[in-house]
């Protein structure tokens, strides 16, 4: 099941990218590279952090993610000389919904539970949880990529939401501890602070920059 919902993320990245390929200015054949390679090293990615944590060879922690892809997406726009604020958005969009599908495939292997809740025989619903958050954040940034009025926030913004989200979530998941607060809290924390901290200093650029052009404007 997780090789369809892999495919189905791989497909989807393909359609989105082609549908943008004009502001990325790319070939329709890079887009089906990238779109492979895309995948694959969000998959590496997960794997490595999991490895990272001490989770063992085959598990996955999405966190690998949230962490990892954004030096590609670095890399990959100062190497091919792209906008930042254009690949990190447009990227932005395949990668939470691949997280989406990864997430559904844990509806599937049966993982990631939540805790029994208490005097009950029922689970919190952690996982369906997560699913809904990926869904209602892709809901309303896509319009906003599609019409490019994203500004290079829409990675900041996921990090921060989904960091708010998993520290509040993870106090009703299944961990291998007996501890309310786990591992998954601290990179909830880092995730938030990063993308708060990233978030403040692009509003203080925007701020500069429209200063500049007024001031400019004055002396005309």
């Amino acid at each position: 099941m997780l090789l369809v919902l892999l495919s189905v993320g791989a497909i989807f990245t393909f359609v989105w990218l082609m549908l943008l390929r004009k502001r990325l200015k790319m070939a329709w054949y890079a887009v089906l590279i990238i779109s492979i390679l895309h995948v694959l090293f969000g998959v590496l990615c997960v794997r490595v952090f999991a490895w990272f944590e001490g989770s063992g060879v085959g598990a996955m922690s999405l966190f690998g993610a949230v962490f990892i892809m954004p030096v590609a997406y670095f890399a990959g726009a100062k190497l091919f000389k792209r906008p930042l604020a254009d690949v990190f958005d447009i990227f932005a969009v395949p990668m939470i919904f691949t997280l989406l599908c990864a997430r559904v495939n844990c509806l599937f292997a049966g993982c990631c539970l939540g805790r029994y809740i208490p005097g009950t025989s029922t689970r919190w619903p952690t996982r369906e949880a997560e699913i809904v958050y990926y869904i209602v954040f892709l809901a309303i940034v896509i319009p906003l990529v599609w019409k490019n009025k994203s500004g290079g926030r829409i990675y900041p913004v996921y990090m921060l939401s989904y960091g708010i989200f998993r520290a509040v979530v993870e106090c009703f998941r299944e961990a291998n501890s007996d501890t309310l607060f786990h591992l998954s809290h601290v990179w909830a924390l880092v995730a938030l602070v990063l993308g708060l901290s990233i978030y403040i200093e692009q509003k203080k650029l925007q701020r500069r920059s429209a200063r500049g052009k007024k001031q400019g404007g004055h002396n005309k």
